[in-house]
């Protein structure tokens, strides 16, 4: 019981020691993307692991470490965040074969974090947490299993000082902003904080008053488009629990483009982060494997804008419109479009007050948002996302206006976005206005047909890299190696006799016969109203809706 006693207060202590100094974390935190995030994310996903062993009664060291592991995971955030649980996992599977808490028990421990946290990563990164984990469990090997416990720990922050100290040798954008990396500074604060117990047998105490962090702490240029960092805790479903391959996982987003993916599992539960352009897309594959306990998405953009001091002296992403407006106008619109085409059509033929270039990926910041609030200076503004990946975006800025009503009509594709506008009545109330349109929102059928990157499989349909692929309603449909295969499958199954009409987008990459090809379907088999516009989007060939 006093080992057990002895244990939980060196993770308490440690634990205490990153949250005295997550606010000094932040301000080094320029890597994978300097959004100044850490301190703040290790300090919670610490906190949360603790709280889970407070009152427990264990009966080993390893069970003890295991629920402070699994309460890690819970409630891991930020990429460092799941890296530091999967260390802590580590840990418990190597008190799981010795859990005297000695130094060969120790060693076996952390040989067990070095392997777990890697395995952990798609494509782990050196000079980084994992490196600093690596180098200190490697600088341990060659010590005595007999080793005083004080002694032992004294070689652990020893190692795992001159390990962080090499992390800007071997990581250029630490080198280049004159920082060692965050994740692993806050990795050494824990064994800091561990070893003075060892060595003094007094828990760091928590200081009642931290350092401020104000933002503006790193000189960086390069703030280039980071997306959305995308986290979920997924419960899993019977089929999957102890028998899902995370691998796959990981091979699904990257497929999708993400990137700094770590994807882990703890019996029951999926645990999942990455960063995406896309997080919609990201759930929508998560939510195969079981229900969500947890979901979490942040656009990076606005954190590295606050972090760093290039962005700093710009105008902030998140900025108010604080300039003289008369609110002129009673209502106005603002729609979001993906190609130059779509937004032509949604100023000239629907008259759409303002478009917003969301760009092939349609990832428009809050800024486009408020600058597009402030243009049409009307007392009511409603907007029209058009894209799942926008929502958050068009929300933070109705948040942040302070002078017009904004409106935000949860539309996530481009059909919605016509269909919405065209049952807005002017002279309805707010209220009737969102209930009328989620009520016709209800009988468009959105499709999209593209070319596949990669092999992969989606919504339960195997995909081959180079096949034509259909979506609808965000969902993959069908994949084949002829278009006119995907086209029949695809307006077969979704044209009915209720159908009115069919408004078609043409892509950049859609030729002269893929367009005729697809109007001599149409004609020969429905009676049907339709209308092609020459979107010149990108990626899709064809942006269907069907009313």
């Amino acid at each position: 019981m006093k080992q057990l006693q002895f244990l939980k207060s060196m993770i308490t202590s440690g634990v205490n020691n990153v949250y005295n100094n997550y606010p000094k974390i932040d301000k080094l935190n320029v890597f994978p993307v300097p959004d100044g995030d850490t301190g703040t994310n290790m300090n919670l996903t610490c906190t949360n692991g603790l709280q889970e062993i407070e009152d427990g009664n264990y009966k080993s060291a390893w069970e003890l470490m295991s629920k402070f592991s699994r309460g890690l995971i819970m409630g891991a955030r930020g990429n460092s965040g799941v890296i530091f649980s999967q260390i802590v996992k580590g840990f418990a599977n190597g008190l799981k074969e010795d859990d005297s808490l000695t130094a060969k028990s120790w060693k076996i421990a952390f040989k067990m974090a070095k392997e777990v946290s890697y395995s952990a990563v798609m494509k782990p990164v050196e000079g980084t947490i994992l490196t600093v984990i690596r180098e200190t469990s490697e600088s341990l090997d060659s010590l005595d299993d007999n080793l005083d416990q004080k002694e032992f720990w004294k070689k652990v922050i020893e190692a795992s000082k001159k390990s962080l100290d090499k992390t800007p040798d071997l990581l250029p954008v630490l080198k280049e902003v004159g920082v060692v990396d965050s994740g692993g500074y806050g990795l050494v604060k824990f064994f800091e904080g561990m070893e003075q117990y060892v060595r003094l047998g007094k828990i760091i105490q928590r200081l009642k008053k931290l350092e401020e962090n104000t933002g503006n702490n790193i000189e960086y240029d390069n703030i280039d488009e980071f997306g959305y960092c995308t986290e979920c805790i997924v419960n899993l479903m019977d089929d999957y629990i102890d028998n899902l391959n995370v691998d796959v996982v990981r091979s699904t987003l990257e497929g999708y483009g993400n990137t700094s993916i770590v994807a882990v599992t703890d019996s029951d539960i999926l645990k999942v982060h990455t960063h995406a352009l896309m997080p919609g897309q990201v759930l929508t594959y998560m939510q195969q494997y079981g229900e969500f306990k947890s979901i979490k998405v942040e656009n990076m953009n606005l954190q590295a804008e606050k972090h760093t001091t290039a962005a700093g002296k710009k105008d902030s992403v998140i900025k108010e419109v604080d300039r003289k407006r008369l609110l002129k106008n009673e209502i106005a619109t603002i729609s979001v479009s993906r190609s130059k085409g779509i937004a032509d059509y949604f100023k000239e033929q629907l008259s759409i007050d303002y478009v917003i270039d969301g760009g092939p990926k349609m990832n428009p910041s809050t800024n486009d948002f408020l600058e597009a609030i402030e243009r049409v200076d009307a007392k009511v503004v409603y907007i029209f996302p058009n894209d799942a990946n926008v929502l958050l975006a068009a929300k933070q800025a109705k948040d942040l206006e302070k002078l017009s009503k904004v409106v935000v009509i949860e539309t996530t594709t481009i059909p919605e976005g016509i269909t919405a506008y065209l049952n807005l009545d002017p002279d309805e109330s707010i209220k009737k206005n969102e209930s009328a349109i989620a009520k016709v929102l209800k009988n468009v059928t959105s499709i999209s047909i593209n070319k596949a990157a990669r092999d992969s499989k989606i919504d339960n349909v195997d995909i081959k890299e180079n096949q034509f692929m259909s979506s609808v309603n965000r969902k993959v449909f069908c994949a084949a190696d002829s278009l006119n295969e995907v086209i029949v499958k695809v307006l077969s199954k979704n044209i009915s006799s209720k159908t009115e009409i069919l408004t078609i987008f043409t892509g950049a990459d859609a030729t002269f016969k893929d367009i005729s090809n697809l109007r001599k379907f149409l004609d020969e088999n429905y009676d049907v109203e339709y209308e092609l516009i020459e979107g010149g989007q990108e990626v899709y060939l064809f942006i269907i809706g069907i009313e």
